[in-house]
């Protein structure tokens, strides 16, 4: 993997804004910081600012886990397309999908609550229901003794069988079938008729959009992982704003480096029409 504020990834960087591309982001652990509140995951004031000025610029979406009605205010207006539930609720999701997909979810809540309940207890799981997908979070649970595993197997016994996304302490439960955040972001760039894919992301659900053998141009992980199919690399969710930023600077053609005393980046802290 290369790291991306490198000079080999800078200069990747200007490639891709020199393109009309889609760029795409994870919400929870990239645009914001992860939690284990997730209801206090949010973006900063800076950040928010910051994907403003790119979405005026090029288009940008949001790819999440989250569910849509969760997503949208946290993001606030920064990227006018967002994409949820791992990428089930899309803008371009046909309303008889999302209806099939609420329907076997009631389904699975109602085994959940009474086959499933005793286990789930036990074993300390909290389940969030997103509508249209079901997730089973283990955040502080030790995973050494194959616990991940022996939710998946208890989870299997789901009716009808559920698939089954691993992330972070987490197991994710959607429709056999379900459009994932690879084939959605891909599906959004075609709609929007880009010629390629910028994807930052930290999450096992991320390998979906970086495993995607046509339309990704560049894939960027959070955090160094050598099982990762991402090119690139981060160091800390911390450096975002930082890609954020060169882009503008890029597409704007203004300097990338104004004054490097102002900051280690180099890069102006406000906003390109702030200048």
């Amino acid at each position: 993997m290369i790291y991306l504020l490198s000079d080999e990834g800078r200069q990747a960087l200007r490639t891709v804004a020199s393109r009309p591309v889609l760029y795409a982001f994870d919400f929870d652990g990239t645009l914001a910081k992860i939690s284990p509140d997730r209801e206090g995951v949010k973006l900063s004031p800076s950040m928010h600012e910051w994907l403003r000025e790119l979405a005026a610029r090029a288009s940008c979406a949001i790819v999440s886990g989250r569910a849509l009605s969760d997503l949208t205010p946290r993001v606030n207006g920064a990227v006018p397309y967002l994409i949820g539930n791992h990428g089930l609720e899309s803008p371009l999701t046909p309303a008889a999908t999302l209806s099939v997909a609420e329907q076997v979810c009631l389904g699975w809540m109602k085994q959940v609550e009474t086959d499933l309940a005793q286990p789930l207890k036990v074993a300390g799981i909290e389940v969030e229901a997103k509508r249209y997908t079901l997730t089973f979070h283990y955040r502080g649970i030790d995973e050494s003794n194959g616990f991940q595993a022996a939710l998946i197997l208890l989870l299997n016994r789901l009716t009808p069988a559920p698939q089954l996304i691993c992330g972070k302490a987490s197991v994710n439960a959607m429709p056999q079938g379900s459009t994932r955040k690879g084939e959605a972001a891909r599906s959004l760039m075609l709609h929007l008729r880009r010629t390629g894919l910028f994807f930052i992301g930290d999450d096992e659900t991320d390998e979906d959009v970086f495993g995607l053998t046509e339309g990704l141009i560049m894939g960027v992980r959070v955090g160094y992982q050598t099982e990762s199919q991402a090119q690139y690399y981060l160091k800390h969710q911390s450096e975002i704003e930082e890609v954020i930023r060169f882009l503008v600077h890029r597409i704007d053609r203004t300097p990338e480096f104004p004054d490097r005393r102002k900051q280690p980046g180099g890069l102006s802290q406000k906003p390109a029409g702030e200048r």
